[in-house]
């Protein structure tokens, strides 16, 4: 499935794409590996000597209040890249209050396909960040709020506890 939102382009993973860029490529094959069952990985996925390859190009935001008509999208830590290029460090704020709230809408619609999909999303958009253009690419994949051992795990029905965003800046025409 692929949208289009404001020049962004955006498509639901549903089995074993290819990613074009090597990293995200890496990171959807390691987060497929530990999907058990139709189960999500929890947040034990997040750990930082498995993603080193990703060092600073992370963000993880927390579901807030699951149900639909209520949910909020709260960034919990944000990779020094995001910040090097948008000079915000947004960390502890909700995703509705981003600065360009063209980009925040984007960003709600995708975090809320994966969260009520439970599947990954991967987006390219362009942006001109401080005068200069760039593709930047995202993957963004749900993980549950509850271990592999725990009794709320039975079946693969944990919602979406997080959303854990990887994403590459590259200028254009590099």
């Amino acid at each position: 499935m692929t949208f289009t939102s404001s020049g962004g382009n955006f498509s639901l993973l549903v089995a074993e794409e290819q990613l074009e860029t090597l990293r995200l490529n890496r990171l959807y094959r390691d987060w497929r590996q530990v999907v058990s069952g139709g189960a999500l990985p929890d947040a034990a996925f997040n750990d930082p000597q498995r993603l080193a390859y990703l060092d600073g190009m992370l963000v993880i935001v927390d579901v807030e209040t699951p149900a639909a008509e209520l949910r909020r999208y709260r960034y919990r830590s944000v990779g020094r890249h995001f910040i090097d290029h948008l000079k915000v460090d947004p960390a502890g704020t909700y995703m509705d209050q981003h600065p360009e709230s063209d980009f925040a809408a984007q960003a709600i619609r995708a975090c809320d396909l994966v969260v009520q999909t439970r599947r990954p999303i991967h987006a390219r958009i362009d942006r001109d960040i401080e005068g200069r253009r760039f593709m930047v690419e995202f993957l963004l994949l749900p993980l549950a709020g509850h271990g592999a051992g725990d009794d709320h795990d039975h079946g693969g029905g944990d919602e979406v506890a997080t959303v854990l965003i990887a994403q590459i800046f590259t200028p254009a025409g590099a």
